[in-house]
């Protein structure tokens, strides 16, 4: 029995100082963990003062942006993101002020020393605070930039359409006034008004010949196919009449027949 109970305690005190050095590492860690922000504490609440102050200034540029709507409905939407934006910063304000021996914007206002030898965990929660108060303001901003972009939008319209109706207006106007204007039939041409080289040129040009052909069924020209056939072996003819050839062959030919009996 001694030997087993032995071997039990040799495992138990095995685990204890097991646990022992898990124990004293963490503890080590969450030291020098705590230690680090003990250091930085002041640096830290510094930074956290100077988000607060921003965030204040901010809240009223937002009220002069909330002034300048039109809307009803879109300020009411961006009021109750404003509320909510001081809420935060009420809150953030509240806690610094827990923390700080002094009030919140004041010269002599410190850490105190409980705040800040715990400051790793209220740094936490600052943090969060802090971290909201961001994603509000962010959202106030989009919210705002989407009503202006919708009466920008608004304004390019109605833009658009006081143009188009002066156009139509400025098309009207000019079609009333070509009606209304006095209508003057040209005066014909006085006998010898035109130059004479254009009336003699235009009497030296031939005719233009008819390039298209009647269609079937239709009345051709007055002058008919065969009409026109007879003329032109007509000039044939007197061609062949007046050649000197023609007629020197045409006298070979009667001399001949004068010599035979």
């Amino acid at each position: 029995m001694d030997e087993p109970s032995a071997a039990s305690r040799q495992w138990i005190l095995l685990l204890s100082l097991t646990a022992l050095l898990l124990s004293l590492v963490v503890l080590a860690h969450t030291a020098s963990r705590y230690a680090t922000a003990y250091l930085q504490a002041p640096g830290e609440v510094s930074a956290f003062l100077e988000a607060l102050d921003s965030s204040i200034a901010e809240n009223e540029t937002y009220n002069t942006d909330i002034a300048k709507l039109k809307r009803v409905d879109d300020k009411a939407r961006l009021a109750r993101l404003l509320r909510d934006i001081q809420r935060g910063c009420d809150q953030l304000r509240d806690d610094l002020n827990g923390m700080l021996v002094g009030e919140v914007g004041s010269s002599y206002a410190r850490l105190r020393n409980g705040a800040r030898i715990f400051w790793a965990g209220n740094r936490i929660g600052l943090e969060a605070k802090l971290r909201r108060l961001d994603l509000l303001r962010m959202r106030f901003l989009v919210v705002h930039m989407g009503f202006i972009t919708s009466i920008a939008s608004e304004v390019a319209g109605r833009q658009q359409e006081a143009e188009a109706a002066a156009a139509a207006a400025a098309v009207a106007a000019a079609a009333v006034a070509e009606t209304e204007r006095p209508y003057h039939p040209l005066a014909a041409p006085r006998p010898g008004g035109y130059p004479r080289g254009l009336t003699d040129s235009i009497r030296a040009k031939p005719p233009l010949r008819r390039l298209t052909a009647p269609a079937p069924g239709t009345p051709g020209p007055p002058e008919s196919v065969e009409g026109n056939h007879r003329r032109g072996w007509a000039g044939v003819v007197q061609e062949l009449q007046r050649s000197p050839l023609l007629h020197k062959r045409h006298t070979s030919i009667e001399m001949s027949l004068t010599r035979t009996p």
